[in-house]
């Protein structure tokens, strides 16, 4: 049975129907970080977890999930067989520190629910959102929003700074 597309999902959409490439990484970036948590595949072991990277022409990038049943998802199509889920669960905030300051699995960037509807980042984008999303945007030439946010959503993003 196809996957009921989530509010992720549609902000993916949203991104791909826009022609600015700036934007395109606003709203992925933008809703990833809106997450309460990200998810990676582990390819490690639960007392020794690592995450798994794919290589495209050459170049490792570290798998993120918006949820964890992509994880699962992913992990029954390749075949990892595991007791429990094969799911690292780190807080947003966390795992984008991580990501940008780690470079984990010397990885150049990121792809985002990996699949039809995946996301390729490389990695000086990510730190680039990183730094402006941290500063709340101060200062910044560019700016990263979630347009057509309802009042409630909007006082999420203030809520946090975003």
């Amino acid at each position: 049975m196809p996957r009921v597309p989530d509010r992720f999902d549609l902000w993916i959409r949203q991104a791909k129907a826009s022609t600015d490439p700036a934007r395109q990484l606003d709203y992925v970036l933008g809703a990833l970080v809106a997450l309460p948590e990200w998810f990676f595949l582990n390819i490690g072991t639960p007392n020794d977890p690592h995450p798994a990277v794919s290589e495209v022409e050459g170049t490792r990038y570290l798998l993120v999930f918006s949820d964890p049943h992509r994880v699962v998802e992913i992990a029954e199509q390749i075949r990892i067989e595991s007791s429990e889920p094969p799911v690292i669960t780190v807080p947003s905030a966390t795992a984008l520190r991580w990501v940008v300051d780690e470079r984990p699995m010397q990885s150049a960037g990121i792809i985002v629910n990996p699949g039809p509807d995946g996301v390729s980042i490389p990695l000086d984008n990510v730190a680039h959102f990183a730094a402006a999303w941290q500063n709340g945007g101060a200062g910044q030439g560019i700016g990263y929003w979630i347009p057509n946010a309802t009042s409630e959503e909007e006082a999420f993003w203030q809520e946090h700074g975003l």
